[in-house]
């Protein structure tokens, strides 16, 4: 008992002993928090694909179907404005010209018959109306044989000929290409939405030309109203223009534009 009694006053004088003697104060590292630097702002990039394609370009079509009668060029042929390319065989409406312009005839001999047996005035304002008629569907025919001439809008080269004589051609298909070879811009084939709201018309861009092997500079001149979808993706066709066109450019050629994003 007495053992207990000394170890547990040993204890207690420990405890009374650590608790009365301070204890050294551990010190705390200082931080300093300094100021977070800013990065510099800088203007994004828009990259894309593009293609050179002539400034004025068309795809040629009628707007009627017929027989091909002739084929007036070739492709790399040089035309100018108004030149006559592909016709279509007009004797059949030429026929029908003919009988449509004898329906007035005979419709314009009732109303002299029926103006001189003095009748009422209905049977002359139906007898008029035959005769307007009658004049619409000449007319309508002379229109079509107008139609089956395709001429060249503008002056240019023709980069390709997809009819021949004795073919029928049907309404909408497609038989000159015509572009006018003197003249390039840009144009893009995947620029992505992401970057349409801070592209603008006249931002400059720079112009990478593959064939070449050489940069170009120019300028955003137009931005398309609507979309594309091209693999999934929702793209616009933005077109730029050459500072100063370079040589040796062809139709179709690869480039990759960067224009100079807000």
């Amino acid at each position: 008992m007495k053992k207990v009694f000394w170890i547990f006053t040993s204890v207690l004088a420990l405890l009374i002993s650590a608790c009365g003697t301070p204890a050294t104060p551990t010190a705390l590292p200082t931080v300093v928090l300094e100021a977070e630097s800013q990065p510099a702002v800088s203007s994004a990039n828009a990259s894309s694909s593009a293609i050179v394609v002539p400034v004025k370009k068309v795809e040629l079509s009628f707007p009627t179907s017929g027989a091909v009668k002739t084929v007036e060029v070739e492709a790399g042929d040089v035309v100018q404005a108004g030149d006559v390319l592909v016709t279509i065989d007009t004797a059949v409406l030429e026929a029908k010209v003919k009988e449509a312009e004898a329906a007035v005839i005979t419709e314009q001999t009732k109303l002299a018959y029926i103006i001189r047996t003095q009748v009422d005035n209905e049977r002359l304002q139906s007898a008029q109306a035959s005769i307007d008629r009658a004049q619409a569907a000449v007319d309508i025919l002379k229109a079509q044989i107008t139609q089956a001439v395709l001429t060249a809008p503008f002056g240019g080269t023709i980069v390709s000929v997809d009819i021949s004589p004795a073919e029928v051609v049907t309404p909408g298909q497609i038989v000159i290409v015509l572009g006018d070879l003197s003249l390039f811009q840009i144009e893009t084939t995947d620029m992505s939405e992401k970057n349409m709201t801070a592209i603008q018309v006249g931002q400059p861009a720079s112009i990478f030309i593959e064939a070449l092997d050489q940069n170009f500079s120019g300028n955003v001149i137009d931005i398309a109203r609507i979309s594309e979808t091209i693999g999934g993706d929702v793209v616009f066709k933005v077109t730029i223009k050459f500072a100063d066109q370079p040589e040796g450019l062809r139709w179709g050629m690869s480039a990759e534009v960067k224009i100079e994003a807000e």
